[in-house]
């Protein structure tokens, strides 16, 4: 049973029930779920299995998995549609040997082959006990029918399907728009399709909304489209078929209740909003009128008078606010799917982000961008809330897959309990002509997105029209005089401190009165060159990027691109030099360490820890302070000598390790404290030089050569070392090692010669 989930519930009205079986009456009246998962109790999870949408009254989901949030999300869906039927997978490797052989996901492909021909009107074939399956480029689809006793056969993808009543393929299989026309034709006159994808790898690769993707374009009409979400195990080996899928997993049944004046209760309302959010992100903008569903549906808890701004003081709760925040969740994915002649201007920006200030005119801006550096790229600009700007590039540029993004605050909150902030607050627009007109209902800052797969240097020249000005301190490029007189005066809410391998996204109203950004960004530049020049691990493509948020998706900061920090006193202090260098800053240098520290030197419960040994060096031979200054839980031999030895005398055990990061780290301060960071950057060169084949592979691979290369390099055998540690490695490992000379710290030697 999937904890949490129960029929769907609505409240104030006996309409709920029926709202409720609207989708099992319109898909085939409870039977179609069943017949699919008949003898199938979990099926696989391939590498990370996206979701689908479910939007139509016609389609439901078959097997669900979980967001973040708890939601339910189809990972499976099915509709009829038409004449014909469709099952989806929400992973091309449902379509692999592997998948197929795990748990009971073949039997689920047998059942929808079974299913999936019960549409088919061809009087020549017994479709309910011998389905004719044509497979088009799956060849372990095609054994694996085979195998069980089906007739299936190679299909072309611009062939002839009429001996078949059942067609598997993937959509990009189909031979683009020619195919997937065919592929429609087939069903509408009464075949069945089994196909699948990945929405999420799709949306990464091409860098555009999934709404664009072929997949979608196959499906649209059908009730079910796939998505760039994922969606969470609910089994040991994937996904497991028991329990109620909650018909609020279908966004139509959603919305219907809503117009007629339901509330959606506890249980639901997560699945509910996922639903909604995920079809809007997810439909094609032809051929659906789903988006002015959705905004009827919104319409109607505006007239009840819900409040949709999200503030620090008012925020959002998950408990408290169960309708409130069903409204805004609603609002924001409509502001996020319109498309860009119907964006309006959201009263929450003037919350957050926030509005510019006074009457400020927009402008036309041109400038240069090097498309050799992947990633953001800002010219000092702000998008007004709902404002159209318009961004030209020249033709020859345009197959750069380069895109308009606005808004810096690329965190999403729907899994937060608590929103102090509408939960998504960036929109994207792929660069596919000259000109592309932009927008976003809170504004944001505007950038030009490079993808990472360009690599010869090109200078690219763009001109924006539309937006305000906004502050940028550029290194090496924007002098004193010019900062102070006029740019940290633009009349935008954000700005943006700029360095050659660090850029800051922060309000306005914090750099207004700093006179001089320049030995500020030259002393972050160094930190960063402090942290890769250590680790080895960046070339530098890019500079890191550091971004304050009211609230953030995880954590009290997180590390990626963008590293993402509070709005609080530590935003203060990345821009304070003088308290930069007296104190510095764990925390930024925390989450940076993050992003250089390298996963064959990082095995599991080391992911907290080799982080901060990169923070312990920055101090030390950067900051020119005591190596552990920077966080309590590490000051003081004697107190990390006092713990040590605590560790040692309750067993030493390897899982308490794992789960304290300060207490691992205090392992590797011994190993600094007794040969310093000759042998660190000696093991961290021999790292960066090895092939990919030379990589370990897994974490028993880690600790040994971790061990085998820490000893090499400080000439001492440290199998001893890390075995009173309990940190474990294998016998053959400690065996290359042991005719170096054995070390102990002098603080350990009598617990080594009582327990070794």
């Amino acid at each position: 049973m999937l904890v949490g989930h129960k029929a769907l519930r609505w409240r104030l009205s006996p309409l709920a029930m029926a709202l409720a079986a609207m989708v099992g009456s319109a898909a085939g009246a409870e039977g179609d779920r069943a017949a699919l998962v008949e003898g199938v109790g979990e099926i696989a999870a391939p590498g990370a299995p996206g979701s689908l949408a479910i939007y139509g009254p016609e389609a439901e989901a078959i097997v669900v998995g979980e967001t973040g949030g708890g939601a339910q999300v189809a990972v499976v869906g099915a509709a009829r549609a038409g004449k014909g039927r469709i099952v989806a997978f929400g992973h091309n490797g449902y379509f692999g040997g592997e998948a197929l052989r795990e748990a009971d996901t073949g039997r689920l492909l047998l059942n929808a082959a079974r299913w999936a021909a019960g549409g088919s009107t061809k009087a020549a074939i017994n479709t309910e006990t011998e389905p004719r399956v044509g497979v088009i480029g799956q060849k372990d689809v095609l054994a694996y029918l085979q195998n069980a006793g089906l007739t299936a056969a190679d299909a072309q993808a611009d062939g002839d399907w009429s001996a078949f009543n059942v067609i598997v393929a993937e959509p990009g299989g189909l031979g683009g728009a020619p195919g997937i026309a065919a592929a429609r034709r087939f069903i509408g006159d009464g075949g069945g399709l089994i196909t699948s994808a990945t929405g999420w790898g799709w949306a990464q690769i091409h860098r555009k909304p999934i709404r664009d993707f072929e997949g979608n374009a196959l499906l649209v009409g059908s009730g079910l489209v796939w998505t760039e979400g994922f969606a969470g195990r609910t089994g040991e080996k994937g996904f497991v078929t028991d329990g109620a899928v909650s018909p609020a997993t279908n966004a139509a049944t959603v919305l219907r209740a809503l117009l007629q004046g339901q509330e959606p209760s506890d249980d639901d309302i997560l699945t509910g909003l996922e639903a909604v959010r995920l079809t809007l992100g997810s439909l094609p903008i032809e051929g659906t009128n789903f988006l002015d569903q959705a905004a009827r549906a919104l319409k109607t808890l505006e007239d009840r008078g819900v409040d949709l701004v999200p503030t620090r003081e008012n925020p959002a709760d998950a408990k408290g606010d169960r309708l409130r925040r069903f409204a805004i969740g609603i609002e924001t994915a409509l502001a996020l799917a319109s498309p860009v002649e119907r964006i309006k201007a959201l009263p929450a920006a003037a919350d957050f982000p926030g509005l510019p200030e006074g009457r400020a005119k927009p402008v036309v801006r041109t400038g240069e961008i090097d498309a050799s550096i992947p990633g953001w790229h800002g010219l000092g600009l702000y998008a007004a809330p709902g404002a159209k700007i318009t961004v030209t590039v020249d033709e020859a540029d345009v197959p750069l897959n380069l895109v308009v993004q606005i808004g810096c605050h690329t965190d999403g909150l729907w899994h937060r309990d608590r929103w102090d902030r509408l939960p998504e607050i960036v929109r994207r627009f792929p660069i596919e002509g000259p000109k592309t007109v932009a927008a976003n209902a809170v504004g944001g800052l505007v950038y030009i997105d490079v993808p990472g797969r360009v690599s010869s240097p090109r200078s690219v020249r763009v001109s924006i029209a539309g937006a305000i000005p906004a502050p940028l301190f550029q290194l090496g490029q924007t002098t004193k005089d010019e900062w102070r007189k006029s740019i940290r005066n633009r009349p935008a809410p954000w700005a943006e401190l700029a360095g050659k391998r660090v850029i800051f996204s922060v309000p306005t109203s914090l750099i207004r009165q700093l006179d001089d950004p320049e030995p500020l960004m030259a002393w972050w530049d160094s930190v960063v060159e402090s942290q890769v020049g250590f680790a080895r691990t960046s070339d530098m493509r890019r500079p890191e990027r550091i971004v304050t948020d009211r609230q953030i998706s995880a954590g009290y900061m997180h590390s990626g691109y963008p590293i993402m920090t509070p709005i609080d006193e530590s935003a203060t202090t990345a821009l304070d030099l003088a308290k930069l260098k007296a104190e510095g800053t764990w925390g930024h240098l925390h989450e940076l360490g993050h992003n250089f520290q390298d996963g064959a030197w990082t095995f599991d419960g080391a992911g907290e820890v080799t982080n901060n040994l990169l923070v312990i060096h920055t101090f030390d031979t950067l900051l020119n302070l005591p190596h552990d200054a920077g966080h309590g839980a590490i000051r003081g031999k004697a107190m990390r000598t006092e713990r040590i030895r605590k560790h040692i005398g309750d067993g030493a055990s390897f899982e308490t390790w794992k789960r304290d990061p300060f207490l691992a780290l205090m392992m590797y301060i011994q190993l600094y404290e007794a040969f310093g960071w000759e042998p660190f950057d000696r093991v961290f060169a021999d790292y960066a030089k090895l092939d990919r084949g030379e990589r370990p592979r897994d974490d028993d691979a880690k600790r040994d050569q971790w061990l085998i290369r820490m000893s090499k390099a400080t000439d001492r055998n440290l199998g001893p070392f890390f075995q009173l540690w309990g940190v474990p490695t294998s016998q053959a490992a400690r065996d290359e090692v042991k005719d170096l000379p054995p070390w102990m710290p002098e603080e350990l030697a009598d617990l080594a010669k009582e327990r070794l």
